[in-house]
């Protein structure tokens, strides 16, 4: 009996597997034939310091002159179709300019990984690009315990209607880069090693400032349980990845001040008047006020405040004053919801709160939609719920529904126009937000040994 269950476990593995090779080769075909113009203007703005050099990407003089040298480039016999096309396509969205947005630790990394030539790097980018989505899925998939045949399907899936993921592949951005490191964040902080998670969300925010959230809610976290050591070893990686950063972009522009001129680039990158709704910025801000993005601030301030206040309230009990007091069969499950709590929190209260947000930053989402479904895929917390009868029904479906607004269910629900997509995607944020904060909370109290309860009875 065991070995007949054991071989249709193996079939169904090997299924799932050729399945995924198949997805994956129609998704590399279809990826590597989009005019992606975020990467055109990564490689761009690269390519045109390997010509000449440039003081200062960020000014409009120079997006001009690298708009300038890329359309001599797509004019070039040598260029591609795809080339020529993303290049039209980038110069008319900006109006002649290469707009220069990125970190200069981003257009250091892309102009380290190109050849010079377009259409390899492009390549080169969208494979990095899938394999960080894969390799992101399969962490959180070891961190939540998932079986393999359910992440595959779960990749799968995510490859081919999760609308994040297409956007992402279609204009050449970073996010499912950027969710790889959040991915791997969470592992490391599940499993307690605080340097290493310092390490990799350092190195992430510096590639691109969307986790700065995550390292927010890092600090309150730490707060809140007196992790004070793990903190400091946690910031202290964060420093070096940092100064890391800051030391190759400096070399590489051969220019300290760069990051000065990034920084003063900041408001006009923010600024809700040059991405509209209607442009594609799927902010909540700019659906409540509209093209002046205001109210960024208090919303963040909001979502800071709630989740200080469920951080603190879950607090370890006033008897273990020191981590390593706690049982290690508590201390892990613990750490593991608390990973999700600052990983996936973070990362959704930075979707809520930014006053530009693209429909491909919703990427970052993922882990955290991962997180409310792991109690479906649990039989002890399935069985919990029997008997409660359309509780029970709501509490299984509800995850997933949440996670197909993000995909072909859109079309069923609403208009194909941006402030329905905007609405859906923003209402699917704040459910994914308020479910995963409400199982923390569950669990994070459940974990705390109160001050009567003896070390080895939890």
């Amino acid at each position: 009996m065991l070995q007949q269950v054991s071989l249709h476990r193996r079939t169904s593995l090997i299924l799932a597997f050729l399945l995924l090779v198949h997805v994956g080769w129609i998704v590399w075909k279809s990826a590597t034939n989009m005019p992606t113009i975020d990467f055109l203007t990564f490689w761009s703005v690269s390519h045109a310091l390997s010509r000449r050099p440039i003081v200062n990407i960020y000014s409009p003089d120079s997006e001009r002159d690298m708009a300038s040298l890329a359309v001599t480039e797509a004019r070039s016999p040598n260029a591609s179709d795809l080339q020529r096309q993303a290049t039209a396509n980038v110069t008319q969205l900006y109006a002649g300019r290469i707009d220069a947005t990125g970190t200069p630790f981003l257009y250091t990394a892309i102009g380290w990984l190109s050849s010079g030539n377009f259409g390899t790097d492009q390549k080169r980018f969208v494979f990095v690009c899938t394999l960080c989505l894969v390799l992101s899925m399969l962490v959180l998939k070891n961190v939540l315990r998932f079986s393999v045949v359910e992440i595959f399907l779960l990749i799968i899936f995510t490859a081919t209607y999760y609308a994040p993921v297409l956007a992402d592949m279609q204009v050449g951005n970073v996010n499912e880069i950027q969710l790889f490191a959040i991915a791997v964040f969470i592992f490391f902080t599940a499993r307690a090693q605080p340097l290493l998670a310092g390490l990799t969300i350092g190195t992430a925010t510096m590639l691109k400032p969307t986790p700065v959230m995550v390292l927010a809610l890092s600090v309150i976290a730490g707060l809140a349980d007196r992790e004070y050591r793990q903190l400091l070893r946690m910031l202290a990686g964060c420093l070096i990845a940092a100064a890391a950063s800051f030391l190759a972009s400096a070399a590489y522009f051969r220019n300290p001040a760069i990051w000065l001129d990034f920084l003063q680039s900041l408001p006009k990158t923010l600024n809700g008047v040059s991405y509209s709704l209607q442009n594609g910025n799927f902010s909540l801000s700019a659906l409540l006020f509209g093209a002046t993005g205001g109210g960024s601030a208090v919303i963040l301030l909001v979502l800071l405040v709630a989740f200080s206040w469920l951080l603190f309230t879950t607090r370890r009990g006033g008897a273990w004053q020191a981590p390593n007091m706690l049982p290690k069969e508590i201390d892990g499950p613990r750490r593991m919801h608390t990973a999700f709590a600052v990983g996936g929190g973070g990362c959704a209260i930075m979707l809520l709160s930014s006053p530009l947000v693209w429909p491909h930053y919703y990427l970052l989402l993922l882990p955290l939609s991962l997180y409310v479904m792991r109690p479906v895929f649990e039989s002890k917390d399935a069985s919990s719920l029997r008997g409660i009868g359309i509780l029970s029904v709501a509490a299984l479906v509800l995850p997933f529904v949440l996670f197909l607004m993000f995909s072909f269910l859109t079309e069923l629900i609403v208009s194909n126009n941006a402030r329905s997509i905007c609405i859906l995607f923003i209402l699917a944020t704040v459910s994914t937000l308020a479910l995963a904060s409400y199982r923390i909370w569950q669990q994070r109290r459940a974990l705390i040994v109160s001050k009567s309860d003896p070390v080895g009875s939890a």
